[in-house]
């Protein structure tokens, strides 16, 4: 099972999936690419929750997927 977490300021989207739905990996990757480009950045933890990778396209066998708004400003 996998999931998307949507960070956007103080809220938060989940969407979960099946490896093995064809539908619930569309819903996630369609919102996966939504964000993106809307200048989101993705990562994928691995390692047991203990790593973070930057990744641009969706991964479907992942288990877990950050996405987070960058920050305005400087």
């Amino acid at each position: 099972m996998g999931c998307l977490k949507i960070l956007n300021r103080e809220e938060e989207e989940k969407y979960s999936w099946s490896p093995d739905s064809l539908k619930d990996v569309q819903v996630a990757q369609e919102k996966f690419n939504q964000y993106l480009k809307q200048g989101f950045i993705a990562c994928k933890i691995v390692h047991q929750g203990k790593t973070g990778v930057q990744i641009a396209e969706f991964d479907p066998e992942a288990e877990e997927i950050f996405m987070l708004a960058l920050a305005d400003g400087g």
